[in-house]
């Protein structure tokens, strides 16, 4: 995922949003943190919908999202993230509102929140978690926006893809970190090596897609989840396609 790309979509969408009027905001009652969480023991998955990759390309125009998601739901993971930037995934925060509408586990937007109405526009539908960029924000704007995700009881998930913006992370008190790498793809060794930096009671989710078996053995033990979605949305079966991502990694 090119994060730099979408920042800066969300920062032209933040100054139109800014001036929009906000509805009124429910607190959530998913608890992301608490179904993300697996100490280490185990390797989460949270399959990551979209209609379309801009990295390879690849579409699946006609793919209901909503029903996807249920399947999803159905199998028990701990988390469901949803891409919400339309003009790179084909899916919407109005995708994510009717995933909401039709499922019990928590929803992670997969987007960029910049600016406090962004975060309340996820909520609104229906986002249990949100992601802040520790390297897209300055650090008293990352405390507001923590702030304001907690009074609604939305978690704030923070990214970070160097050491430094690891740093700032961590300097912000964030309970759940997330790893991602430079270049948009996952380097496991990457990963591992920013995770060790990590306090061990802090929740770690890799943010960069799971494609392998052998990914996914190698972040066992690293961190507590690990998006995955191509696999996910090539599967005629969903249950049976996450079970073999972490065929590898029961120990």
């Amino acid at each position: 995922m090119d994060w730099t790309a979408l920042r800066a979509v969300k920062e032209a969408d933040s100054q139109q949003r800014a001036a929009a009027p906000l509805s009124e905001v429910t607190p959530s009652i998913r608890d992301f943190s608490q179904f993300v969480t697996t100490q280490k023991q185990e390797l989460g998955l949270i399959p990551a919908l979209k209609r379309a990759d801009p990295d390879t390309g690849q579409a699946w125009p006609e793919l209901d999202i909503v029903a996807l998601a249920q399947a999803c739901d159905d199998t028990e993971v701990g988390a469901i993230g949803v891409y919400t930037e339309p003009s790179l995934f084909g899916t919407s925060s109005d995708d994510m509102r009717a995933i909401s509408e039709r499922v019990t586990t928590p929803l992670l937007a997969l987007d960029l929140v910049l600016h406090d109405s962004q975060l309340h526009h996820a909520r609104l539908c229906g986002a249990d978690a949100v992601l802040l960029w520790a390297g897209a924000l300055d650090a008293p704007a990352l405390a507001r926006l923590m702030t304001t995700a907690r009074s609604i009881h939305v978690a704030p998930v923070v990214m970070a893809r160097t050491l430094d913006e690891l740093h700032l992370a961590l300097a912000a008190e964030s309970f759940i970190i997330g790893l991602a790498s430079p270049n948009g793809k996952l380097d496991v060794a990457h990963v591992s090596a920013l995770a060790a930096h990590v306090p061990r009671q802090k929740t770690i989710i890799s943010l960069d897609e799971l494609r392998t078996p052998e990914e996914a053995d190698a972040l066992l033990g690293e961190v507590d989840a690990a998006l995955v979605s191509q696999r996910v949305l090539d599967a005629a079966d969903v249950e049976g396609s996450l079970s073999n991502v972490v065929q590898t990694g029961s120990r």
